[in-house]
Order: C-alpha cells, then sequence, then structure tokens
C-alpha cells in the first residue's frame, strides 16, 4: 500500500457528460468544461475558423449566461490562460467555492481575487503558476487552497495572509523548502509530495495539523515533529529516510507510511500507541521486532524487505486481536517457501482476514 502524494486530493477532473455548460438552477452552482477542439468531431480536418476560435478562447466570458447569484463555479479544462473576461467580480457577494482545474492560468491578477473574499474554497490544479504575489492578500476566509502541479518554487508569502486555511496542497511543485507557514495556526492538513524538499523544518506553529503529506522528496531525516501531538497521519515514503525516529511525541499517530526509504530496522514506534497502519514496505528490513507493544494494530505492510523467516510472527503479532491484514510478498521468507508461506501465516496469525492481496477464510473467501 504505497501512498500515493496525491490520493487525498478531490476526484474533480471528469467534465460533464452531456452539455460543455451545466448549471444547477435551484443550488446556482455552475459548471463549465470548454468541448474539446483538439480532435475533430469527425474524420474531417478541423476548419481554419476552429482553429481562430481557439486561438480567441481566452477572450471569451464562459459565464456571461449565468447569474450572479452563484456560490459554487467549477470552470475545468476550459483553456482559460486570462481569467478579467469571466468578470469574476460579479460572483463576490455569493461565490464561495472556485474552481480552475486544468487550464492554462500562469499569472494570478490581484483585481480579481481582491473582490472575492468570501471564497471559501479555491483549487488552482494543473495550471501554469510560478508565482502566487499578492493576489490571495484579501482572502482571509478561505478554507481549502489547492496549488498543486503548478511550476511553484516556494512556498507563497500571501499564506501569511490567510489564516482560516485548513487544507492546503501544493502536489507536484518545485518547492525545495518548507517556510512560510508560521501564521496557519488552524492548518489540519499540508500535502508536500511530489516536491524537492530536503529537510522536515519550521513547522512547529502548525498545532491543529492532523495530516502530513511528504511522500517523493529528498528528505533524509525524520526531525522537527515534536509540536504536532495532533498528527494522526505522516506519509514520507519514497524518500531516503534511514532510520525510524523522531516519533516520540506523536502519541495520536494513528497511520504511518514510510515506504520505499532505507530503513534498516523497525524501532523508534514505543509512544506511538495508537497506531492502526504501518506500511513499511520497500525497505531494507532483516527482522520483525517492536511490534509487540502496538494493540491496535490493525495493517502491517512490509512487502519487498528482506525478511529471511517468519519466526517472528507468534511473539511479535499473534495476541494483537485488531490485526487484519498483512504483506509480507517479496521477502525471503515468501520466496524460498513459496508453498507453505501462506498456510504458515495463518496458523501463526488466525486473525487474519487478508493476507498480502489475498482474503482468508476469516475475511470472509
Amino acid at each position: 500500500m504505497d501512498a500515493n502524494p496525491v490520493q487525498d486530493h478531490k476526484n474533480m477532473d471528469s467534465a460533464p457528460s452531456e452539455t460543455p455548460a451545466v448549471r444547477s438552477k435551484a443550488a446556482q452552482v455552475v459548471r463549465v468544461a470548454a468541448k474539446s477542439k483538439d480532435e475533430p468531431d469527425s474524420d474531417e480536418e478541423p476548419a481554419e475558423d476552429d482553429v481562430e476560435d481557439a486561438q480567441d478562447d481566452e477572450e471569451i466570458d464562459l459565464l456571461e449566461d449565468y447569474p450572479d447569484e452563484t456560490y459554487e463555479l467549477e470552470l475545468i479544462h476550459s483553456r482559460i490562460a486570462n481569467l478579467a473576461p469571466l468578470r469574476l467580480s460579479r460572483f463576490a457577494p455569493y461565490l464561495q467555492k472556485l474552481c480552475l482545474r486544468q487550464n492554462q492560468i500562469s499569472h494570478l491578477e490581484p483585481d480579481v481575487f481582491h473582490t472575492l473574499t468570501n471564497l471559501d474554497e479555491l483549487d488552482f490544479y494543473d495550471n501554469k503558476i510560478k508565482h502566487v504575489g499578492r493576489a490571495l492578500d484579501k482572502l482571509d476566509k478561505l478554507t481549502v487552497l489547492d496549488l498543486s502541479f503548478n511550476n511553484i518554487r516556494t512556498v507563497p508569502d500571501a499564506l501569511q495572509h490567510l489564516p482560516a486555511l485548513r487544507t492546503v496542497y501544493f502536489v507536484q511543485n518545485r518547492i525545495s523548502k518548507i517556510s512560510g507557514l508560521e501564521n496557519l495556526t488552524n492548518l489540519t492538513s499540508l500535502e508536500l509530495g511530489g516536491n524537492r524538499i530536503r529537510k522536515i523544518e519550521q513547522i512547529d506553529d502548525l498545532v491543529n495539523l492532523k495530516e502530513l503529506w511528504l511522500g517523493k522528496n529528498k528528505i533524509s531525516r525524520l526531525e522537527n515533529l515534536d509540536k504536532l501531538k495532533k498528527l494522526r497521519i505522516l506519509s514520507i515514503q519514497s524518500n531516503r529516510i534511514t532510520k525510524l525516529e523522531g516519533l516520540d511525541e506523536l502519541e495520536n499517530l494513528e497511520e504511518l507510511y514510510i515506504s520505499h526509504n532505507g530503513i534498516l530496522k523497525i524501532e523508534g514506534l514505543d509512544k506511538n500507541l495508537k497506531i492502526t497502519t504501518v506500511d513499511i514496505g520497500n525497505n531494507f528490513i532483516k527482522e520483525l521486532e517492536n511490534l509487540s507493544h502496538l494493540q491496535s494494530l490493525e495493517e502491517l505492510w512490509m512487502s519487498n524487505n528482506e525478511i529471511p523467516d517468519l519466526r517472528g510472527l507468534e511473539p511479535q503479532l499473534r495476541h494483537i486481536e485488531s490485526l487484519n491484514t498483512l504483506y509480507l510478498e517479496g521477502n525471503p521468507c515468501q520466496k524460498t517457501d513459496m508453498a507453505n508461506y501462506r498456510r504458515k501465516i495463518q496458523l501463526a496469525l488466525p486473525q487474519l482476514k487478508q493476507i498480502d492481496a489475498t482474503f482468508t477464510r476469516a475475511g470472509g473467501l
């Protein structure tokens, strides 16, 4: 179960199925998706007029037929590069959610956004943004911000002006350092997966953080996590971690995803008694150890390590009644005894409902 850096994103990529623009009159929600002109509707070549229309798309007001009293706008994959023609300010008294996913936006105009002071959610997923500037400074009611899949190199200073933020996504950018989060004391989820971060730092003020996603970076050490007392999920797979450490203060931690690193030994979980899921697959662990105290453990993922045999199963895991899933495939204990591997696990751990990708009889199959 290798946690994906973008696994917690809303699936908003699908366009409406019938028409390019759909409006729910009762709820005043507008969803607009430009009809694709990348491919002709038939086998014929696109006409010259169609090519000219595509070039002029950015000057079209896609929202001209919709009422000012709209509280949610979704303009997905609409080839928008310039926001000015949309006249978003006319929606300002009502607009709470603005989704501009998969467009061609590279610049955010302060004049456009400074009027949208009632925004609660703002989504720029998959655009061409390099700098936020001062465009978001007035959005003090904003709770969700998604700037994933852009070209951002530093955490925007603008976040200092957004104290209500609870969820922030910066997946797959070019950020090399964690910074600019000091005022975000209400933040509960921070997603920085798929960047160039080398060190966990400057997060002491995030005292309400419950989820921290740092997969696919260049982090070599677990550190500076002590202040995150409310953290429930830590995802740091596909980094350069070699030692399990620095987790003593995370007494509310429930899920730990640390696969695809360089860890040699299971250790450092003495105080994490609420943990239910541990994904430590694709490391270099040679022994099942230091797990017997995790009485709430439900899922243990240890595929593709270096466990030579199954001797550690009973003393470490048999008494943990909550344990229902175990992954050990790809270890020497499976490769060298494939005929008896599964049966031996079932005998040692009869409470299991799933071994690797297959359910057991206890699991209903």
